[in-house]
Protein backbone atom coordinates (compact mmCIF):
# COMPACT_ATOMS: atom_id res chain seq x y z
CA UNK A 1 0.00 0.00 0.00
CA UNK A 2 1.78 2.90 -1.47
CA UNK A 3 -0.51 5.66 -0.64
CA UNK A 4 -1.20 4.54 3.08
CA UNK A 5 -1.95 7.18 5.49
CA UNK A 6 -1.56 9.97 2.81
CA UNK A 7 -5.12 12.21 1.90
CA UNK A 8 -5.67 12.93 -1.54
CA UNK A 9 -8.18 15.40 -3.38
CA UNK A 10 -8.78 14.39 -6.44
CA UNK A 11 -10.92 16.48 -9.40
CA UNK A 12 -12.81 14.97 -11.96
CA UNK A 13 -13.04 11.55 -10.42
CA UNK A 14 -16.15 10.31 -11.03
CA UNK A 15 -15.47 9.05 -14.60
CA UNK A 16 -12.98 8.44 -16.67
CA UNK A 17 -9.04 8.84 -15.71
CA UNK A 18 -10.27 10.18 -12.50
CA UNK A 19 -12.30 7.48 -11.32
CA UNK A 20 -9.35 5.52 -11.73
CA UNK A 21 -6.90 7.49 -10.36
CA UNK A 22 -9.62 7.80 -7.17
CA UNK A 23 -9.85 3.22 -7.19
CA UNK A 24 -6.09 3.40 -7.55
CA UNK A 25 -5.01 5.79 -4.82
CA UNK A 26 -7.79 4.39 -2.46
CA UNK A 27 -6.80 0.86 -3.35
CA UNK A 28 -3.12 1.85 -2.06
CA UNK A 29 -4.25 2.95 1.63
CA UNK A 30 -5.09 6.95 0.23
CA UNK A 31 -7.85 8.41 2.41
CA UNK A 32 -10.00 9.95 -0.85
CA UNK A 33 -11.97 13.24 -1.55
CA UNK A 34 -13.32 12.75 -4.73
CA UNK A 35 -14.98 16.03 -6.25
CA UNK A 36 -17.07 15.89 -9.23
CA UNK A 37 -20.00 17.89 -11.04
CA UNK A 38 -22.10 15.08 -11.32
CA UNK A 39 -23.71 14.14 -8.36
CA UNK A 40 -25.36 10.50 -9.62
CA UNK A 41 -21.87 9.32 -11.14
CA UNK A 42 -20.19 10.88 -8.11
CA UNK A 43 -22.21 8.53 -5.77
CA UNK A 44 -22.09 5.26 -7.72
CA UNK A 45 -18.46 5.95 -7.97
CA UNK A 46 -18.01 6.22 -3.94
CA UNK A 47 -20.25 3.65 -3.35
CA UNK A 48 -18.10 1.15 -5.77
CA UNK A 49 -14.88 2.33 -4.16
CA UNK A 50 -16.07 1.87 -0.33
CA UNK A 51 -17.33 -1.37 -1.65
CA UNK A 52 -13.97 -2.19 -2.24
CA UNK A 53 -12.96 -1.34 1.07
CA UNK A 54 -11.53 2.18 -0.41
CA UNK A 55 -11.58 5.55 2.29
CA UNK A 56 -13.81 7.93 0.15
CA UNK A 57 -15.80 10.79 0.72
CA UNK A 58 -17.66 12.71 -2.60
CA UNK A 59 -17.90 16.54 -2.81
CA UNK A 60 -20.39 17.41 -5.53
CA UNK A 61 -19.53 20.96 -7.04
CA UNK A 62 -18.16 22.62 -10.35
CA UNK A 63 -14.60 23.51 -9.53
CA UNK A 64 -15.37 26.46 -11.84
CA UNK A 65 -16.61 27.79 -8.68
CA UNK A 66 -14.34 29.02 -6.02
CA UNK A 67 -16.03 27.94 -2.80
CA UNK A 68 -16.41 24.53 -4.39
CA UNK A 69 -12.44 24.15 -5.04
CA UNK A 70 -11.57 25.37 -2.24
CA UNK A 71 -14.84 23.41 -0.24
CA UNK A 72 -13.03 20.09 -1.56
CA UNK A 73 -9.74 20.82 0.02
CA UNK A 74 -11.54 22.29 2.98
CA UNK A 75 -13.23 18.92 3.03
CA UNK A 76 -9.67 16.56 3.29
CA UNK A 77 -8.89 19.02 5.94
CA UNK A 78 -11.98 18.34 7.89
CA UNK A 79 -12.46 15.12 6.76
CA UNK A 80 -8.88 13.58 7.17
CA UNK A 81 -7.11 15.89 9.21
CA UNK A 82 -4.72 17.05 6.29
CA UNK A 83 -3.62 16.93 2.76
CA UNK A 84 -0.25 15.59 1.12
CA UNK A 85 -1.86 15.37 -2.75
CA UNK A 86 -3.54 17.09 -4.75
CA UNK A 87 -4.83 16.04 -8.61
CA UNK A 88 -6.50 18.33 -10.82
CA UNK A 89 -7.81 15.97 -13.41
CA UNK A 90 -11.61 17.70 -13.87
CA UNK A 91 -11.72 19.17 -17.88
CA UNK A 92 -13.67 20.38 -19.94
CA UNK A 93 -13.83 20.35 -23.63
CA UNK A 94 -14.53 23.18 -26.00
CA UNK A 95 -16.42 22.74 -29.93
CA UNK A 96 -13.30 22.89 -31.50
CA UNK A 97 -13.78 26.60 -32.60
CA UNK A 98 -11.25 28.95 -33.57
CA UNK A 99 -11.11 32.61 -32.15
CA UNK A 100 -13.39 33.93 -34.78
CA UNK A 101 -16.29 31.64 -33.79
CA UNK A 102 -16.18 31.75 -30.14
CA UNK A 103 -18.13 32.38 -27.96
CA UNK A 104 -17.93 34.10 -24.35
CA UNK A 105 -19.73 31.61 -22.75
CA UNK A 106 -17.66 28.80 -24.36
CA UNK A 107 -14.66 30.59 -23.28
CA UNK A 108 -15.29 31.61 -19.57
CA UNK A 109 -16.65 27.62 -18.90
CA UNK A 110 -13.52 26.32 -20.58
CA UNK A 111 -11.23 28.47 -18.56
CA UNK A 112 -13.23 28.53 -15.44
CA UNK A 113 -13.11 24.41 -15.30
CA UNK A 114 -9.70 24.18 -16.63
CA UNK A 115 -7.73 26.48 -15.21
CA UNK A 116 -9.37 29.18 -12.56
CA UNK A 117 -10.41 25.60 -10.35
CA UNK A 118 -6.70 24.29 -10.34
CA UNK A 119 -5.82 27.79 -9.81
CA UNK A 120 -8.29 27.99 -6.16
CA UNK A 121 -7.24 24.14 -5.60
CA UNK A 122 -3.64 24.75 -5.77
CA UNK A 123 -3.46 28.14 -4.27
CA UNK A 124 -5.98 26.53 -1.33
CA UNK A 125 -3.73 23.54 -1.02
CA UNK A 126 0.11 24.76 -0.93
CA UNK A 127 -1.14 27.44 1.80
CA UNK A 128 -2.26 23.76 3.23
CA UNK A 129 1.07 22.50 2.11
CA UNK A 130 3.63 24.71 3.28
CA UNK A 131 2.50 24.38 6.99
CA UNK A 132 2.97 21.02 6.70
CA UNK A 133 6.08 20.49 4.92
CA UNK A 134 5.09 19.78 1.47
CA UNK A 135 2.77 17.40 -0.37
CA UNK A 136 2.33 16.70 -3.99
CA UNK A 137 0.25 18.35 -6.98
CA UNK A 138 -0.61 17.02 -9.85
CA UNK A 139 -2.33 19.28 -12.62
CA UNK A 140 -3.74 17.10 -15.97
CA UNK A 141 -3.09 18.62 -18.90
CA UNK A 142 -2.95 17.95 -22.94
CA UNK A 143 -0.93 18.02 -25.58
CA UNK A 144 -2.84 20.93 -26.68
CA UNK A 145 -1.00 22.59 -23.82
CA UNK A 146 2.14 22.33 -25.42
CA UNK A 147 2.06 22.47 -28.70
CA UNK A 148 -1.43 23.80 -29.50
CA UNK A 149 -3.32 22.91 -32.59
CA UNK A 150 -4.84 19.86 -31.28
CA UNK A 151 -8.38 21.41 -30.31
CA UNK A 152 -10.19 24.81 -30.22
CA UNK A 153 -8.72 28.30 -28.99
CA UNK A 154 -10.81 27.71 -25.71
CA UNK A 155 -9.02 24.81 -24.48
CA UNK A 156 -6.04 25.03 -26.09
CA UNK A 157 -5.49 28.30 -23.86
CA UNK A 158 -6.37 27.06 -20.72
CA UNK A 159 -4.43 24.19 -21.18
CA UNK A 160 -0.96 26.23 -22.21
CA UNK A 161 -2.06 28.40 -19.01
CA UNK A 162 -2.25 25.00 -17.41
CA UNK A 163 0.81 23.73 -17.92
CA UNK A 164 2.68 27.72 -17.16
CA UNK A 165 0.52 27.71 -13.69
CA UNK A 166 1.82 24.25 -13.39
CA UNK A 167 5.36 25.00 -13.71
CA UNK A 168 5.47 28.18 -12.09
CA UNK A 169 3.75 26.71 -9.00
CA UNK A 170 6.91 24.15 -9.60
CA UNK A 171 9.84 26.34 -9.48
CA UNK A 172 8.24 28.87 -6.49
CA UNK A 173 7.94 25.92 -3.87
CA UNK A 174 10.00 23.00 -5.09
CA UNK A 175 12.36 24.00 -2.61
CA UNK A 176 10.15 23.92 0.22
CA UNK A 177 8.76 20.11 -0.26
CA UNK A 178 6.77 19.91 -3.29
CA UNK A 179 6.62 18.04 -6.52
CA UNK A 180 4.68 19.92 -9.10
CA UNK A 181 3.87 18.08 -12.48
CA UNK A 182 1.72 18.11 -15.36
CA UNK A 183 0.57 15.00 -16.76
CA UNK A 184 0.39 15.47 -20.25
CA UNK A 185 -2.19 13.27 -22.58
CA UNK A 186 -2.13 12.67 -25.95
CA UNK A 187 -4.37 13.37 -27.84
CA UNK A 188 -6.13 15.70 -26.35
Amino acid sequence: MKLQGKVAVITGAASGMGLAMATRFAAEGASVVAGDWNAERLGAAVKQIQADGGTIVGAQGNIADQAAAEGLIEQALNTYGGLHILVNNAGVMDYMQGVGELADDVWRRVLGINLDGPMFTSRRAVQHMLAHGGGAIVNVASTAGLHGGAAGAAYTTSKHALVGLTRSTAWMYAKRGFAVTPFVLAPP
